[in-house]
């Protein structure tokens, strides 16, 4: 191998930045993936391989006639779930044929990690470098970078990954950086998962767990927890702790590729190095494609899942297929209902749902990070309170946090940390725990794109022990998952009414739409009706009798009578208290149109106290309508549409007294000595 430089505090980020601009007359700025992500994956499977390269070559030389060039036999010399039988490095490529060799190189790879490279299309940016004369060179450059997991760990080596693809994102890709969870954020996320999980983390039996990340961008989250879990159990010593499988799924190609390179190079326990299994491969299970528009993992359910969704995105290339398994009901993953096409957020709240594992199989829980339209999106009824609707009823949310703005690379906005289980303790059964965990950050010493803050590890371990320990504080409350729903109801207040007829308002009446279309022979008819019915004041309901008498001397007149009537009615009807409240044929109350409203009831109120209290002090002759029932599949047919949403303001918000206008104006005055003392100066000199 090449001579390997001094690594101490190396900055590999931007020794392999340094690269891509070295080439960049050949490969474009726009395209600087094709060169830092595939050649730093390739060199980091390369330092990966090399304690047994050349045992594999040999292996490889022997069984070849037996095994082929592909089997899975080399991986017990390797050590590792991928192997490469030829004896090329990115130093030994040779200065003229390099292209051909790289190809031989790569092709030598297992196809497991074959695939990565295909994936990036590095036959093609390895062509362009060769025809410019530079492939050498990058090979060779690359070369000197010592990845090796010993020398760079899983954690660190995401690191470098994110920073190269967030960096790339600032000059060129607007949305590079979506796939990315700040590694902070990562931490509270797995902590929090794993909290008062005593089996998981004491357990020495050797129990096999599954955890999925169905939107994995470049495996933060998967790799954060094996590493985690690793920590915990190295600490306690543990002879056969309890093992995590990973799944993930995700549909940008090149994030896809560093969380395959990623899981490849772990076995079940990076306590076990040495110890490798060749059917637990765990890169085995990332699955490339659209969560929402086809689920990898489709008879599956997961222990723990962790989810950090695209905020805002569009469902519309997925719109069919997710339409389609809607109309299963809950035999398929959108039982709930649908939210707007402008946002997906609440789809891949109700996939991680129904993917929680059954009790019977351990249970499920998972973390999932969102921005805050999904505590509030969406009127009583909706697609978007009707997911929320099932997930209460369900009782599957455990606790959501409430992050601080600024704390993600490419939004500035307040998101939220859901922690949902299916398999709740007796004493959180029924209850949400909120924790506002807002200002719990810290500046951070150079900004990453849009993150200005970070949570360290003290805040991280204030918000997990307010989780693990159910604490009532000023950040922290628990409440009854009731509420946050409400009966949305529909009111009105009594029809007052009566026909007052004035020939003054019969042009009214035959321009409008009813009349328009009579005769002109019909139309005089029931103008000269109007104009003999004269100045009079007659009960609601007359019209009824007017309009019926008038079509009788109509010839074939070609509207009804209640249209006619209805006509009558939007003219010279006059509304007010002073007149007598309106009944139907059955005695009830007619509804005045216009005053209709609507009311949002709590869940555990009655009908009767919120009026009482709220509505019948102000107007005394309201009523509510109980024809508006709930309806639908999740609804329970009683009176009220069921509604949804969750407010930290209502639990956390915190009033400020107005400034005292005398502070105001001193303040004023103050600014403009100090201005007026500032532009004097400028002036004398």
């Amino acid at each position: 191998m090449a001579e390997i430089q001094n690594t101490e505090r190396f900055d590999y980020e931007n020794e392999i930045w340094k690269i891509a601009d070295y080439v960049r007359d050949i490969i474009k700025r726009s395209e600087y993936n094709r060169i830092v992500l595939p050649f730093s994956l390739l060199r980091r499977l390369e330092c990966a391989l090399e304690p047994t390269r050349d045992a594999v070559c040999e292996v490889f030389e022997q069984k070849e006639a037996e095994w082929g060039r592909e089997s899975d036999n080399y991986c017990q010399t390797s050590k590792k779930p991928f192997y490469n039988i030829t004896s090329f490095r990115l130093n030994n490529l040779g200065a003229t044929d390099t292209f051909d060799a790289l190809m031989e190189y790569i092709n030598g790879f297992s196809p497991n990690a074959r695939e990565i490279f295909t994936k990036f299309k590095i036959e093609n940016t390895a062509k362009a470098l060769q025809e410019g004369g530079l492939l050498y060179e990058v090979c060779r450059r690359f070369s000197t970078f010592d990845l090796s997991p010993d020398n760079v760990s899983d954690r660190e080596m995401s690191d470098i990954y994110e920073h190269l693809i967030q960096r790339y994102g600032e000059s060129i890709a607007e949305d590079a950086e979506d796939f990315m969870t700040p590694k902070d954020i990562v931490r509270l996320s797995v902590e929090m998962l794993f909290a008062n999980d005593d089996e998981l983390l004491n357990s020495d039996t050797g129990a096999i767990r599954t955890m999925s990340d169905p939107t994995v961008g470049t495996g933060g989250f998967i790799c954060d927890a094996l590493d985690l879990l690793d920590e915990w159990h190295k600490d306690k010593k543990m002879k056969a702790p309890t093992v995590i499988v990973p799944y993930a799924q995700e549909i940008e190609g090149e994030s896809w590729a560093v969380t395959k390179a990623n899981l490849m190079l772990r076995n079940v326990s990076n306590q076990d190095k040495d110890q490798y299994d060749s059917i637990k491969d765990m890169s085995a299970h990332v699955a490339f494609g659209d969560t929402l528009a086809e689920d990898a993992f489709p008879n599956m359910t997961f222990n723990y899942q962790l989810s950090n969704p695209p905020y805002g995105k569009r469902w519309l290339k997925s719109q069919s297929a997710v339409e389609d398994e809607a109309k299963l009901g809950f035999k398929g993953r959108f039982g709930a209902g649908l939210p707007p096409i402008n946002d997906g957020s609440m789809l891949f709240l109700q996939h991680v749902c129904n993917k929680m594992a059954p009790i019977s199989e351990g249970g499920g829980k998972a973390g999932i990070v969102l921005s805050g339209s999904p505590l509030f999106t969406g009127d009583a009824g909706s697609g978007c309170s009707n997911i929320r609707r099932w997930i209460f009823e369900k009782d599957y949310i455990d606790c959501i946090v409430k992050l601080g703005t600024e704390e993600f690379f490419r939004t500035g906005i307040n998101t939220y940390l859901w922690i949902l289980s299916n398999n709740k303790p007796e004493n959180r059964k029924g209850y949400i725990q909120l924790i506002d965990a807002s200002d719990l950050k810290t500046p951070i010493r150079k900004n990453i794109g849009n993150k200005r803050y970070e949570m360290t590890e003290e805040q991280r371990s204030k918000v997990v022990n307010a989780y693990i320990n159910g604490e009532v504080n000023e950040y922290s409350v628990i409440v009854p998952t009731s509420d946050f729903m409400f009966r949305q109801v529909t009111t009105y207040r009594p029809l007052r009414a009566e026909i007052h007829m004035t020939p003054e308002k019969a042009s009214e009446m035959m321009d409008s739409a009813v009349v328009q279309k009579l005769t002109d022979n019909n139309k005089t008819i029931l103008r000269n009706a109007i104009i003999q019915a004269g100045t009079t004041i007659h009960p609601y309901g007359w019209e009824t009798t007017f309009a019926k008498d008038i079509r009788s001397d109509m010839e074939k007149p070609n509207v009804s009578a209640p249209q006619l009537a209805k006509a009558v009615r939007d003219v010279f009807m006059v509304k007010g208290s002073e007149y007598p409240i309106i009944k139907d044929k059955k005695g009830n109350i007619v509804p005045d149109p216009d005053s209709k409203d609507s009311e949002n009831i709590g869940f555990d109120e009655t009908f009767e106290a919120y009026m009482n209290r709220e509505v019948l002090p102000y107007a005394p002759e309201t009523f509510i309508d109980e024809t508006v029932i709930d309806k639908g599949p999740l609804q329970d047919g009683k009176v009220g549409v069921v509604g949804t949403n969750i407010s930290f303001n209502k639990y956390f918000y915190h009033y400020e007294e107005p400034r005292k206008p005398e502070d105001i104006a001193s303040e004023i005055e103050n600014l403009e000595s100090e201005l007026n003392t500032f532009m004097r100066g400028i002036f004398d000199e």
